[in-house]
């Protein structure tokens, strides 16, 4: 198993945790980066790997805050391994069971995130999932389905160069 690419993907979490988040954010929503790369790494990588990355995600996203890493790896870790269970049962050449799966992940993931990390101003959990958790589902998936295209070649340089 090589390791470099894990590596850059924890410090682009580490990245994002630090610099990105308010830049990118928009609104109340923002990219759930550690999800969304510990998804991809579970579509395309082995059970073990996944387990693993998500484990290290976890650790990566809360070393801001370590009070909360425990439940961070345990969500993350859970996570990685769920998906990592569930690509065996998806026709993962489709686009849409791999965007399904991956919105399926962002869900699952947005539920003990807002339990847990999310304060919308109000002490209702629906409300805040519905002003955070949805908006940031949306980004989130919007932001997969542009890798998913670019991945794919569907969405190239050349083929945006040819509508201009």
């Amino acid at each position: 198993m090589r390791i470099i690419p894990y590596v850059l993907y924890l410090l682009l979490i580490a990245f994002d945790r630090t610099i990105l988040t308010d830049l990118v954010a928009i609104g109340p929503a923002h990219i759930y980066t550690a999800a969304l790369l510990l998804l991809l790494v579970a579509q395309h990588k082995s059970y073990t790997a996944a387990l693993w990355f998500g484990i290290a995600a976890g650790v990566v996203f809360a070393a801001p805050d370590p009070s909360r890493m425990g439940i961070q790896m345990f969500v993350l870790g859970f996570l990685g391994a769920a998906m990592a269970q569930l690509k065996v049962r998806f026709n993962l050449d489709s686009l849409r069971s791999r965007f399904l799966l991956l919105v399926g992940g962002l869900v699952l993931y947005s539920i003990p995130h807002t339990l847990f990390f999310t304060t919308a101003g109000s002490g209702s959990i629906v409300f805040a999932f519905i002003r955070v958790a949805l908006p940031s589902i949306a980004y989130s998936a919007f932001v997969g389905w542009l890798f998913f295209m670019i991945q794919t070649g569907h969405l190239s340089f050349t083929r945006i160069k040819t509508l201009f």
